[in-house]
């Protein structure tokens, strides 16, 4: 806001009549310089960058005199408070004591400041600075684009959880831009997608294993071993354990992969894997209690397995191979004794691998199920490495689209467009599904599994 300053040369000055007696006088002649020169007083802004120019140019026996008592000479106080009240920014009033309109030129002077461009500049400026005008407008924008981060997480979390494939998510956030959503212009490719998972997922696994410390809950540790398509080994790493001191809880941790499958390896990785996850050695000695896993002798080894290894460093835990590998190896051993199903067995991958190798007779068999009013379901395979239930679902499709499944067999193995060697395998596979002893062999598998299976699914809850 703009102020006044007075500037003193060398010159007299005069005593106002009108002068209140209980403000302090105005300056002597003799306190700044002798009474050669006129007294000469300049208004300036505070404001101005020429000010600062003024007075490195001024007289060096020039002197500044900055105050708010005093006032023009040709007004009493009373005035110049009725004139502070109307411009709050005036500082102090410029008189020219050589002029006889001095009250015409100081009212001009006044008037030309207050339209003066710089002045309502400087106004503006204040207002916006008691408004805090660029404070909220700088927390809006703020807002504004937490706002849009916030959506963009919430879309990559979509993706996350039901299992949708990372370049979904530019086609998501392209659609809630159309619905008028605002996502800002960032964080929109699948390679963002795929960091705000990771993101997210880490800071849920954090808040998990403080809420499993915090309650010192018990756990218990289970590990699998696969190998990827890319031949790669990889160990998964569940735990069980409560959370908020409910019922314990299956919780996938981390997936790592494993450069040497020895057990020192397995072990290694299996501990820098808790320690990065949050658990302290103090808290695994207290409470890890249970090491499930299958049994592969790395794993359960007596002298140096896995378990082994892991209970000689916390002596609490106990292991335990998993009852549901111990079932599908029993059921294994089962098949293996009994030569009947291994007829059985090959006859089902005879379908499986006609019908998921060719899509043109997956078609035909699409199209049969259609006109006899069946759901048509895919053939999978049957007593693999997958476990019982899996076995079952496969023998469940054959049993209800058997009527589809014999109805193209047979209209197949009379169809002249298809060679002789086509049509006599197609006549085979139709003679083999409707004797009556794969139909009984059938609806056995289908009793015997159904309740393998239940017992598999019983057994995943503990």
């Amino acid at each position: 806001m703009d102020k006044f300053i007075i500037r003193i040369t060398k010159g007299k000055t005069q005593l106002d009549s009108n002068c209140n007696p209980d403000e302090p006088a105005p300056i002597a002649e003799n306190e700044f310089s002798p009474p050669t020169k006129k007294l000469k007083l300049k208004m300036s802004s505070i404001g101005s960058t020429d000010l600062n120019q003024n007075l490195k140019n001024s007289a060096p026996d020039d002197t500044l005199i900055q105050t708010k008592e005093q006032w023009p000479s040709v007004w009493s106080f009373d005035q110049w408070m009725e004139k502070k009240g109307k411009y709050p920014w005036l500082f102090c009033s410029i008189i020219h004591p050589n002029k006889k309109n001095k009250l015409s030129n100081l009212r001009n002077k006044i008037k030309r400041h207050v339209e003066s461009q710089a002045h309502e500049y400087a106004l503006t400026i204040k207002k916006d600075k008691e408004s805090q005008r660029l404070v909220k407008n700088m927390e809006a924008e703020c807002f504004k684009n937490e706002k849009s981060t916030e959506h963009v997480f919430r879309t990559a979390y979509f993706i996350a959880k039901y299992n949708r494939p990372y370049d979904d998510h530019q086609k998501l956030i392209e659609l809630q831009k159309v619905n008028g959503v605002h996502l800002g212009s960032t964080l929109h490719s699948r390679y963002s997608s795929t960091s705000i998972v990771s993101h997210i997922a880490s800071k849920m696994r954090e808040r998990i294993v403080k809420n499993i410390i915090e309650s010192g809950s018990k756990l218990a540790v289970l590990i699998d071993e696969s190998t990827t398509l890319s031949s790669a080994t990889s160990m998964i790493v569940y735990i069980k354990t409560s959370i908020s001191n409910e019922e314990p809880i299956f919780i996938f941790l981390d997936l790592i992969e494993l450069f040497t499958q020895n057990a020192e390896n397995i072990v290694n990785q299996l501990l820098k894997c808790l320690h990065e996850c949050g658990f302290n050695d103090n808290f695994l000695k207290e409470n890890w209690i249970s090491f499930v896993s299958d049994g592969a002798s790395v794993l359960l080894g007596k002298k140096n397995g896995v378990a082994k290894r892991l209970k000689d460093i916390y002596p609490l835990i106990f292991t335990w191979h998993c009852l549901n590998h111990r079932l599908e190896l029993a059921v294994n051993d089962s098949v293996n004794d009994i030569t009947s199903i291994n007829h059985f067995k090959a006859f089902l991958d005879s379908l499986y691998a006609l019908y998921n190798r060719s899509p043109k007779n997956q078609n035909e068999l699409k199209k049969e199920c259609a006109e006899l009013d069946v759901l048509f379901l895919k053939i999978g395979r049957v007593l693999t490495v997958r476990w019982v239930a899996s076995s079952f679902r496969a023998v469940q499709v054959i049993w209800k689209t058997y009527p589809a499944l014999y109805q193209h067999l047979s209209t197949a193995s009379k169809d002249d467009s298809r060679d002789t060697k086509s049509r006599s395998k197609y006549l085979g596979l139709c003679k083999r599904l409707e004797s009556i002893e794969f139909v009984l062999d059938l609806a056995l598998m289908c009793d015997v599994l159904l309740e393998l299976s239940n017992l598999s699914k019983e057994l995943q809850q503990w």
